[in-house]
């Protein structure tokens, strides 16, 4: 008759959970990807949400960058970090680029966001801004103004070209 001691019976329970152990990782590494089907539906979800809360809600006012990180590769896009005020509040967001010399961390842009929820926002790369703070005679803060960058040297060749300008009435033949 076949009698089994104790020291084979465990040693025979261990092959049963190895192979029941492989069997449960064969079949974790073949549908794996299964898992993260209701991750990436729920992700797309709320990216449609957002963008259409912005569309129908839809406020614009100026961010700052503070950070970027690379998506896939250098020379690729990239998630800017930014930040912006609302109400006296800060929020921050990220928004993605294309990689650029030109943004850089201090440089300011307009960001779209939410007026019913000002997390759902996003940064417009087009043109980038500088901030004018307005100051009292008492160096208090009276005013902050964003003008477009470049826009100062836009308003000196206007101001010289002003200055030089002829009169058509002026000129004797």
């Amino acid at each position: 008759m076949f009698n089994l001691n104790l020291i084979d019976k465990i040693r025979i329970s261990e092959l049963n959970l190895t192979d029941k152990y492989l069997k449960v990782k064969e079949f974790i590494s073949e549908y794996y990807w299964i898992a993260g089907i209701p991750f990436f539906i729920f992700a797309i979800i709320g990216v449609m949400e957002s963008k259409e809360d912005i569309k129908q809600n839809k406020t614009l006012t100026y961010g700052m960058v503070y950070g970027s990180t690379s998506i896939y590769k250098k020379y690729s896009k990239r998630n800017y970090k930014y930040e912006f005020y609302n109400n006296g509040k800060k929020y921050t967001g990220t928004s993605t680029a294309y990689s650029s010399k030109n943004i850089r961390n201090g440089n300011f842009y307009k960001v779209e966001f939410s007026d019913k929820n000002p997390e759902h926002s996003r940064m417009i790369f087009e043109s980038e801004y500088e901030r004018k703070i307005g100051t009292n005679k008492k160096d208090k803060v009276t005013d902050t103004i964003f003008v477009l960058k470049g826009g100062k040297f836009k308003n000196e060749m206007k101001d010289l070209i002003e200055k030089y300008e002829f009169k058509t009435d002026s000129i004797k033949n």
